[in-house]
């Protein structure tokens, strides 16, 4: 539907170009008193408030009526029931706002009209008694129609509802034309891809032949050179000998030998070892190709949302974007010395636009069509650390968590965070909600900065989670936080620290993580009401954290094309974090980037199996695992996972790839 103004001008300039003036007077006409408000929920509802503010009950009544006929009577019968609860809870808005200014007159005069009507009708029984009640909003009766957060969740059920309407109406051939463009780019850039990925098989069918015509090869001159061996020693042993003269086993028989050649060259940890005895292995994967674009420790790494292109920051605050589907686009680099990266975060709605944000109070904007930085925001200079970004799935908006530059400080001040929203359209910051010690809740834990973002599928809410263990759920209109809760007192480890927060396919609930590895589903419904609870085994894993834990570099030698494993030693920028000697490696502060949800939120992928250095599967439902990604050598620090592909990112700068066909 964001197509119809722009088909409503082409429409128009088509009737000016064909010399029909009195048809385009008409349609221009028509167009100022569109009923439909050009599909947009929010000038609908603003249309049906109109009425309520002005007490027009007959005006907000045919409006309805007009949604009714146009709209709701062709919905399935099963959402008829749905569709009668919000006419009533509207026009209980309108004799709550009637009431609230103290219009009675208006109140009197809509029971006279539709009394009869309503009459016996259990839903308005007690509603006769409005009139006569001295303070409703006190009443039991009434006192909940009266409450912010009643009118706040009606606005917000009623925008989601037209929204779910207006996005699954067939659309005419003149409105498709933009999707069906987009479809057809998406299946031209898949099958650019699946052949570039037959040339590669080709490719390597090709090497694969050659290296095993070697190792025969090899393998011939090694039984020629052990069949001399043999004879010699068979020669020597019937001859006969003054010293042994003994019992001496002379029949030439000799014990097998076993050369090197002879053996698989693969390193152990590129095999591919079953190690998924017992799991259900629910998908298909179709390879794990192991890439080294960067040449240290991948701090966070993240995959385009359709799916092309790949973004991984290293220990370096070097990004580099690329592409693991065989195309010849070359890798691009950027560099960021003067502060770390903390966050990553494709918009969501294309794979043009790249967001990053620091320590230093910047969000920069990547365009990667013009391979420039084309904005870059600046944070209130409280909080300078950009912890997260998330960007909306329908509008050109994003949200992110700021910090202060020390934990303490966001321990021990009034304010200790905040979420910022910003518009890549007009390149501004549209609202900002500080987090303040005085709105605790209840719980006796301090604030802390949000860690986790999540927006909801039509980006009108997101949900945050924070190291206290508070969940909230803002609407994005207004950036405030309708729901809030604390996980704390519920959690069976005792663990507040939210490294994941997501909210479910049907958005009936909130998937949390937290970092003792408890899976948690939370009603959206009712705030702090806890609908099951399951351990994610084998996250998190214990990092190593000396220097005896470095894996040595691989023997192999690599390809010019390919990264090799940097020292230790890194240049990332320590502004903020405490000094650790050179041979220690990197160890992530965060478990934020190590779990990533798949588009149903059916699956999870976590950093799990074999000492850390492994992604694991996980089943939302009961958080058990049920497939496991191959290994790296070294532990890993990120994972993602965007449609059909999983990646996992470790510490010796490898990044691999596991990709499952299309469903």
């Amino acid at each position: 539907m964001n197509s119809v103004s722009q088909v409503d001008e082409l429409v128009k300039e088509y009737l000016l170009f064909r010399g029909f003036s009195n048809t385009f007077r008409v349609f221009e006409q028509e167009c100022r008193n569109d009923k439909d408000k050009g599909f947009q929920a929010d000038k609908i509802i603003e249309e049906l408030f109109s009425y309520v503010t002005s007490s027009d009950i007959d005006g907000l009544l045919d409006y309805w009526k007009y949604l009714d006929l146009r709209y709701f009577s062709r919905l399935d019968a099963r959402f008829f029931e749905s569709v009668k609860k919000f006419e009533i809870s509207l026009i209980r808005y309108y004799l709550v706002h009637a009431t609230q200014q103290k219009r009675k007159e208006k109140i009197f005069e809509f029971f006279e009209t539709f009394g009869a009507e309503l009459n016996g009708d259990p839903e308005w029984s007690k509603w006769f008694g409005l009139p006569f009640s001295k303070n409703p909003a006190s009443d039991p009766s009434f006192e909940t129609f009266f409450t912010k957060q009643w009118i706040e969740t009606f606005n917000i059920s009623l925008h989601n509802f037209l929204n779910t309407i207006f996005q699954n109406m067939s659309l005419p051939s003149l409105l498709c034309f933009n999707l069906d463009r987009s479809h057809r780019k998406a299946l031209q850039s898949e099958i650019e891809s699946l052949r570039s990925e037959i040339e590669n098989l080709k490719t390597e069918l090709v090497n694969g032949d050659t290296e095993i015509i070697s190792l025969k090869q090899k393998h011939s001159r090694r039984r020629s050179n052990s069949n001399m061996h043999e004879k010699d020693s068979l020669t020597r042993s019937t001859t006969p000998s003054v010293k042994h003269d003994t019992g001496s086993d002379h029949n030439g028989i000799k014990s097998p030998e076993i050369f090197a050649d002879d053996r698989s060259m693969t390193p152990i940890s590129e095999c591919n070892i079953d190690d998924s005895h017992g799991l259900t292995n629910p998908f298909t994967i179709t390879s794990q190709e192991m890439f080294l674009e960067n040449t240290s420790g991948v701090t966070v790494a993240k995959i385009s949302h359709q799916g092309n292109l790949i973004a991984s920051c290293d220990v370096d605050n070097i990004i580099r974007i690329w592409n693991y589907a065989g195309s010849s686009s070359p890798t691009v680099k950027l560099n960021n010395s003067n502060s770390n990266i903390l966050s990553l975060e494709w918009e969501a709605r294309s794979d043009k636009l790249l967001l990053y944000g620091t320590d230093e109070q910047l969000i920069n904007v990547y365009n990667k069509e013009s391979r420039s930085i084309i904005h870059e925001f600046k944070m209130n200079d409280q909080f300078p650390r950009v912890n997260q970004i998330s960007c909306s799935p329908v509008e050109s908006l994003f949200a992110c968590s700021g910090s202060p530059k020390l934990i303490e400080n966001a321990c021990s001040g009034s304010e200790t965070g905040s979420l910022v929203t910003l518009d890549l359209k007009t390149m501004t910051i549209q609202d900002t909600f500080t987090l303040k010690s005085s709105s605790q809740s209840s719980s006796s834990l301090p604030l802390m900065p949000i860690e986790t973002i999540k927006f909801n599928h039509n980006g009108q809410m997101l949900v945050t989670g924070d190291k206290s263990g508070y969940i909230r759920i803002f609407d994005i209109r207004t950036l405030t936080p309708i729901m809030e809760w604390n996980i704390s007192n519920s959690s069976k480890n005792g663990s507040a620290v939210i490294c994941s927060s997501q909210f479910s396919f049907d958005e009936n609930s909130i998937y949390v993580i937290d970092e003792s590895g408890e899976l948690s589903q939370w009603s959206s419904r009712k705030p702090g009401f806890v609908m099951s609870q399951s351990q994610l085994q084998g996250f998190p894993p214990i990092l190593p954290i000396t220097s005896t834990n470095i894996t040595p570099k691989s023997s192999r030698k690599r390809t010019p094309s390919m990264s090799s494993v940097r020292s230790i030693k890194s240049t990332r920028s320590t502004s903020s974090i405490p000094a650790i000697i050179e041979t220690t490696p990197y160890v992530p502060n965060s478990r934020v980037p190590m779990v990533a949800f798949n588009d149903d939120t059916e699956y999870l992928v976590c950093v799990g199996g074999n000492g850390g250095t492994q992604g694991v599967i996980y089943q939302t439902s009961t958080g058990e695992q049920v497939q496991t990604l191959k290994s790296h050598r070294q532990y890993l620090t990120a994972v993602d996972w965007s449609e059909n592909t999983i990646i996992t990112a470790a510490m010796d700068g490898t990044v691999r790839v596991s990709r499952m066909p299309n469903s």
